[in-house]
């Protein structure tokens, strides 16, 4: 049996990303997800599309479905700590977009300010040693 040492920083970026993808996936994420893929491959009507529209995105409904993705697709990464880094930045740059979005309307901004610091601490830090990517050999290793 190998024994894994770990500190109390791997242990802290470990609930972060555990915590962190199990709010966005379950308050937002998946929804989210679902909504995407009808809206894609059903052709169903998506308000969000046009949300996105109004922010000045170009092709609203590629963005809307983009941030879809980040909220589900690039949070499994964060969670199994691979490409940590990468898939917190593409996060980060949604929640940026969700709080300014939030604020300039006047509404309640926190939450998305919240995701917005944490993607940002992981982008600071990356995973820690208690990820897929510090304890595999197979993947490949991005700057850390």
């Amino acid at each position: 049996m190998v024994m894994i040492r770990s500190s109390g920083t791997d242990w802290g970026l470990l609930l972060l990303r555990l915590g962190f993808a199990a709010m966005l996936v379950g308050l937002h994420g998946w929804t989210r997800l679902l909504r995407a893929f009808h809206y894609t491959v059903h052709g169903q009507a998506w308000t969000f599309v046009g949300v996105v529209e109004r922010l000045g995105f170009p092709v609203p409904g590629l963005f809307a479905v983009l941030s879809a993705m980040s909220e589900s697709i690039a949070v499994v990464f964060v969670v199994l700590g691979i490409y940590t880094r990468p898939a917190a930045a593409v996060i980060a740059f949604n929640m940026a977009v969700a709080t300014y979005n939030e604020a300039s309307k006047a509404d309640p901004w926190e939450l998305p300010a919240l995701y917005l610091l944490s993607a940002l601490v992981m982008v600071l830090t990356g995973s820690g040693g208690l990820s897929l990517s510090a304890r595999s050999g197979w993947l490949p290793r991005l700057r850390t």
